[in-house]
């Protein structure tokens, strides 16, 4: 399917060859028939001589709707430009013609409408006039029909000279991301909210979940037309109708975007190259404000120059725009730029990223990079993707030593429907690239994610360092925090998780096995050793070891802890007899345990376990206990037996009924190992 757009100076007669050529008026509002002049985007279809069907978008001639001529263009594969034989070419002529060479609109057909009112000899001059308008465009082999819509001369060729540029086009592009750039809103009584718009880069199926971006509304396609038709299914290229579900007309306006859920994303930086055109009239500056247009999206943007401090007209160059509200984008989209005051058209360009860095300007490395992803090929384009250090902006990372490895800006891995997304190629043709390059070992992949190859040897080279530098610091502690691990060098979640089985199966890392205590343990029966994988990392091989000074110390310390079973130091004269590292290293490794809030009070850990089973069978033997009981039973004060008694709490060992406790869930093992204790 395609899709025709008209362009032209005002009162050339665009509506009424459109009329002519279809039988459907395209001035749809009262305003327009009673002044005689669109003022707004009207539609209409039309069946070719082969049988082709296409649609036709109208668009506003007067320079006032310039706006609203931007908005039906953007989306267009073929143009009809439209000259009025008895004016030749104007103002708004040479605009909208700018405009359609700016988006690279491939291929057209000129109409000399009006052709009736001036003899052959002032045709052929108009001819002559279009011709050298035309010759620096993409629409410089159009060929030019006389026709006139009051006689019908010239309609049957001109029908002709459509479908046979037609002939010549490539079929509209599926790569399995439709997107529709909504032009019209309305709601109809017993349907609800309709929006039309040209499909692109995919098919949409009525009953399909689809969203609505900026505002991520999720809703449903309850029908589709096209050319008022019914139908099941819309074909890239096409006109469409869509009758969304449960959607307010309210909340939608022209600029929207319908994509397929989590697709398409927003951007408020792009990179892109510019063109000024010749008769701008003035120089770009850096930082101008501009008003950026793509398919129906009208956005106000800043453009940051990254090569140069003012771009003279006719001048092409690279430039990052910082738009003021979400846009949704795709790499090589066309777009159209104009000033604000006063409103002109200034000049265009092809969005290169979507998702770039913050760029500094007049970088040589900036400017390089973004020329080879300007013309890459698709093993270079998934490249430039999946390592960011193409783009030039780095920062090093966090907690990084100076002078140590740096990470680059953005993420270290994609998945291949992000792939997709940032690069526009199709996804057959995305993944045919990675198996290639996986294949050619310039790409590694982990679970569903994507790594450049160099990036995955950075990240496991940094991992390591990481790792450990952590252990050359403190060689009494069991590893390195997985969570500190991931966070320092910013990666997700499922992302980290995928990394670490890499890690483990390859050799490089392993998960700390934490000693804990079960359940039956803590209440003090059959003392049970079990393992889980902690929250630590480290290197194979590494173990945390005292110095012969360091263990001497130790002995003399739970000695004392020992002797004072019940009445033990305070964390803190433990601290300043072997030092704080000592002391988490014996916590870490289970000989001290740790009750209570803060510092706590610590335990041996025989004393620790001793106690547990003395006050349980203490709850056993009289059903309650008190806290002046339980601090008797132990022999102990009540410095200590309450942050104890809590931690049973804590442990639902007890539970705490006003100032009495009583026994809690106990493990399934307490009863039968008392069975056995009795027994023997």
């Amino acid at each position: 399917m395609s899709c025709i757009g008209t362009a032209g100076h005002v009162d050339h007669g665009k509506s009424t060859l459109v009329t002519a050529l279809t039988g459907i008026d395209p001035d749809r509002l009262a305003e327009e028939k009673a002044r005689g002049m669109t003022i707004d985007l009207g539609f209409a279809w039309l069946t070719l001589p082969s049988g082709r069907e296409v649609s036709i978008v109208d668009v506003p001639g007067h320079e006032n709707f310039i706006k609203n001529m931007l908005a039906g263009v953007g989306s267009i594969d073929t143009a009809l430009l439209v000259v009025a034989a008895d004016e030749g070419v104007m103002p708004q002529t040479r605009e909208h013609l700018a405009i359609l060479d700016l988006l690279h609109v491939p291929r057209g057909v000129v109409a000399l409408t009006k052709a009736d009112l001036v003899d052959e000899e002032w045709l052929d001059l108009v001819r002559e006039e279009v011709r050298a308008v035309l010759k620096s465009t993409t629409l410089a082999e159009a060929t030019i029909i006389s026709v006139s819509a009051t006689t019908g001369a010239g309609l049957p060729e001109l029908r002709a000279a459509l479908d046979q540029v037609l002939d010549e086009a490539q079929d509209q592009k599926n790569i399995a991301r439709p997107r529709l750039s909504i032009d019209r809103v309305f709601s109809l009584t017993g349907f609800g909210t309709v929006v039309t718009g040209t499909l692109l880069d995919g098919f949409l199926q009525s009953g399909q979940e689809v969203e609505i971006l900026p505002q991520q509304i999720v809703t449903r396609i309850r029908g589709l037309q096209t050319h008022k038709q019914q139908i099941a299914l819309a074909q890239p290229g096409s006109r469409v109708a869509l009758n969304l579900a449960n959607v307010a007309r309210s909340d939608l306006a022209r600029g929207n975007v319908i994509a397929q859920p989590g697709q398409m994303r927003t951007t408020l930086l792009c990179d892109a190259r510019i063109e000024l055109l010749a008769d701008a009239g003035r120089p770009l500056q850096h930082n101008a404000q501009v008003d950026f247009y793509n398919g129906s999206q009208e956005i106000p943007a800043r453009v940051r120059l990254l090569d140069r401090d003012e771009l003279q007209p006719g001048e092409r160059g690279w430039v990052q725009l910082r738009l003021s509200r979400p846009a949704v984008l795709a790499r090589r989209d066309r777009f159209i730029l104009r000033l604000p005051s006063p409103s002109t058209t200034i000049g265009g360009g092809e969005v290169i990223d979507i998702t770039p860095s913050y760029h500094r300007r007049r970088q040589p490395s900036v400017i390089a990079a973004l020329e080879r992803l300007e013309d890459a090929s698709p093993d270079e384009l998934v490249l430039a993707i999946l390592d960011q250090r193409s783009t030039g902006s780095s920062i090093t990372t966090k907690g990084a030593r100076p002078g140590g490895a740096h990470l680059h800006a953005g993420q270290w891995a994609y998945t291949l429907e992000e792939i997709v997304k940032r690069s526009n190629l199709a996804q057959d043709v995305t993944q045919e690239t990675l198996e290639t390059l996986l294949s050619e070992g310039r790409v590694y992949k982990v679970g569903s994610y994507w790594f450049a190859q160099q990036v995955w040897d950075t990240l496991t080279r940094e991992t390591l360092q990481l790792v450990q530098q952590h252990q050359q610091r403190y060689p009494l502690r069991s590893g390195f925090s997985k969570e500190e691990w991931r966070t320092r060098l910013n990666l997700s979640p499922k992302l980290a998780a995928e990394i670490f089985t890499v890690f483990q199966s390859a050799g490089n890392l392993e998960a700390v096995e934490a000693a804990t205590t079960t359940d039956s343990e803590l209440a003090g029966s059959a003392v049970e050793r079990s393992t889980r994988s902690g929250g630590l990392i480290r290197t194979p091989g590494f173990r945390s070891h005292f110095t012969e000074e360091q263990q001497s110390q130790v002995k003399q310390l739970m000695q004392r802890y020992q002797q004072q079973a019940y009445t033990p130091p305070g964390r803190s004269e433990a601290e300043a007899i072997v030092g704080v590292e000592i002391v988490n290293a014996l916590i870490e490794q289970g000989q001290l345990v740790k009750v209570g809030m803060g510092e706590g009070v610590l335990f041996a850990r025989s004393a620790y376990e001793t106690a547990l089973s003395m006050l349980v069978n203490y709850l056993r033997e009289h059903d309650s206990m008190t806290v002046a009981e339980a601090r008797d039973v132990i022999g102990t004060s009540r410095k200590y037996i309450l942050p104890l008694l809590e931690h049973m709490d804590t442990l639902r060992i007890t539970r705490r009924q006003g100032d009495e406790r009583r026994l809690g869930t106990l493990p399934s093992t307490w009863h039968s190992d008392q069975r056995t204790q009795e027994r023997s």
